[in-house]
């Protein structure tokens, strides 16, 4: 099978003037295609790569098309696949075991090209529908378990505090009564960062999102982040080196950018242990410019990289000292650095200190992005 933008529709019936009937009118309207002349041969395409929609004759010796579809339909990621039959019987018998074999619809042969074409746009339609509303649904619900997780949890320590002050526990010219008041000041500091990046993350997942690029000076974006970040590094004793000295450009959105720096230079300071530094050093290449972030922290574990880069999983760890850390600012970077056709590569090694490589365009592509 042919793999690009165009969908691949998998043709499998047993009779080769079918194939090729099915197959031309396909490729004369420029969809991709493969064929195959039993269901074994199909489920073995299928191993090979996943069509957007199967065209599937009935009839056919060894196994029928409703077997071939039961089968398919039994593996998880081939659920979604839309299979229409293809027959020339139309009995009510017949099209209940197809609906209930996992068909979505039934061609009667022998069938003219436009009606071929009109079933297949509307099942491709509604398949891309289907998985759209999949994924909103898979990122509300990883949302909600990201606000049950990590906002609930301080503000219930937050409220019990309060509770205590409220109810006269605590003299309010006490150290005691001074040091808890900082510490609620911080905690809530900490979950209002997380609300603003849960906001700003839940947005990337906005496929009509609309980025701003331009050309974008990356000197200035860094300095603005640090500016903002500075007082967060003295009151741990960091160290936040710039060592970059040429005027180094992108192409880029500036306001997701700087949430992009902003996020891993404060991650960094949060899992640097006092009397550590930060590194940002930034050059330009032939087509992209390479901006490297290194710290000397306490580093992370391959499974968090992996859940967080990877597998897109939410993440959380506490800082050095006890910040509220959460893997919800790195998503955020990955999918801002994705969202302005750069990359992202994370080394780390435990108690050494973690590296971020963030590559972006230096200018403007040819499709205008």
């Amino acid at each position: 099978m042919t793999s690009n933008n165009t969908p691949t529709i998998l043709i499998i019936d047993d009779n080769p003037m079918n194939l090729l009937l099915a197959s031309k009118i396909l490729e004369n309207n420029n969809y991709n295609f493969a064929t195959a002349e039993s269901g074994l041969e199909g489920i073995a395409l299928i191993k090979e790569e996943i069509p957007s929609l199967i065209l599937l004759d009935i009839n056919m010796p060894d196994m029928d098309g409703y077997e071939v579809c039961r089968k398919i339909k039994e593996i998880e990621k081939w659920k979604e696949i839309p299979i229409i039959f293809l027959t020339a019987q139309i009995h009510t018998e017949n099209l209940v075991e197809g609906f209930e074999a996992g068909g979505v619809d039934y061609i009667t042969k022998p069938y003219k090209s436009e009606e071929l074409l009109v079933r297949v746009k509307n099942h491709l339609e509604l398949a891309a529908s289907r998985r759209t509303i999949l994924e909103m649904n898979r990122s509300r619900d990883k949302v909600y378990s990201i606000i049950a997780h990590d906002i609930r949890s301080p503000l219930s320590g937050i409220l019990m505090t309060l509770d205590t002050i409220d109810q006269g526990y605590l003299n309010p010219s006490s150290e005691d009564f001074k040091e808890i008041i900082h510490q609620l000041k911080i905690r809530t500091q900490d979950t209002s960062t997380l609300l603003t990046s849960l906001l700003n993350w839940t947005r990337t997942q906005d496929e009509t999102i609309v980025l701003h690029p331009k050309e974008t000076n990356i000197n200035q974006l860094i300095n603005s982040c640090i500016l903002l970040l500075e007082a967060m590094a003295m009151s741990k004793n960091v160290v936040l080196l710039m060592e970059i000295t040429d005027n180094i450009d992108s192409w880029c959105d500036e306001v997701s950018i700087n949430t992009v720096f902003r996020n891993i230079i404060s991650n960094a300071i949060k899992f640097t242990p006092s009397n550590g530094s930060i590194s940002i050093k930034a050059k330009a290449l032939e087509s992209s410019i390479e901006v490297t972030i290194a710290d000397t922290g306490v580093g992370m574990p391959e499974d968090a990289i992996r859940k967080i880069f990877e597998e897109n999983q939410h993440y959380t760890s506490s800082g050095t000292n006890n910040e509220q850390g959460t893997g919800l600012g790195l998503m955020l970077v990955k999918d801002f650095v994705k969202k302005n056709n750069g990359s992202l590569q994370v080394s780390s090694i435990l108690n050494e200190g973690t590296t971020f490589k963030v590559t972006l365009p230096k200018t403007q592509s040819v499709n205008g992005n």
